[in-house]
């Protein structure tokens, strides 16, 4: 899989502006990574209303009413403990299961979303959390290579639907704030210098300047220094350096 793809589909999302956009990104995830559901939970998105959970997924309407009807709310593992976890949790984690959890994942399978799971935690910065859930049907071995292979890209897309809902949801600034020195060693990347030239401009150690380099792309949501830059560029961001 091209690293090109992931990289379109960022660019997507940053420019949705309805909701049924999810829809049809989630369909382009499940075909691409061969998954079975793909879901996305988040709380704090709205400033008027920061209680009311926002959800969106391609589970069944049936297995989500039936969710609600059971109360398994109450008791899910992924959502009782993700929301206060920082790593993604696979949902073999749980295991040994007994009582009504047993009985969720059962029914859950029962109801078609797959024998693997996996679930991808984000915490924004006013509070607002969210849960970026995919499921799949292949093997343990293949789901395995499937994660080694995959979970940057996973984790890179939750950071950014969670975005786009804060963004059509929402109502918070989420513009993302890089320091002077983040904005000053993406300045000099997208000049063509590479990290050593970086470091001996500035007069930093090379480790440094891969630290700040790294805290860029994290902030906003980057693949590479390449796609930090063009993010960074689009949002204005590297026009002054204060």
């Amino acid at each position: 899989m091209s690293g090109d793809w992931l990289i379109e589909v960022l660019s997507e999302i940053e420019e949705s502006n309805h909701s049924l956009d999810f829809t049809s990104l989630f369909e382009r995830l499940i075909d691409v990574y061969g998954l079975r559901t793909v879901a996305y939970l988040g709380t704090g998105i709205s400033t008027d209303r920061p209680d009311e959970p926002y959800f969106i997924t391609t589970y069944t309407d049936e297995w989500v009413a039936h969710y609600k009807s059971q109360g398994y709310v109450e008791v899910d593992p992924v959502i009782q403990l993700g929301m206060r976890r920082i790593l993604p949790i696979d949902w073999k984690d749980f295991a040994p299961l007994n009582g009504e959890v047993r009985n969720l994942f059962v029914e859950a399978a029962a109801f078609g979303l797959g024998r693997q799971g996996l679930s991808i935690p984000v915490h924004g910065r006013h509070g607002d959390r969210a849960l970026f859930s995919i499921t799949s049907d292949v093997s343990d071995q293949e789901w395995s290579d499937a994660r080694r292979r995959f979970m940057r890209d996973f984790q890179v897309l939750a950071i950014n639907i969670h975005a786009m809902a804060l963004r059509l949801h929402g109502g918070w600034d989420n513009k993302t704030n890089l320091s002077p020195r983040e904005r000053e060693c993406l300045r000099w990347i997208a000049e063509g210098k590479t990290a050593w030239e970086c470091s001996v401009i500035l007069g930093l150690s090379v480790s440094t300047v891969r630290c700040y380099l790294e805290s860029a792309r994290h902030k906003l949501a980057a693949t590479s220094n390449t796609h930090a830059v063009a993010k960074a560029i689009k949002a204005d961001l590297l026009s002054t350096i204060p």
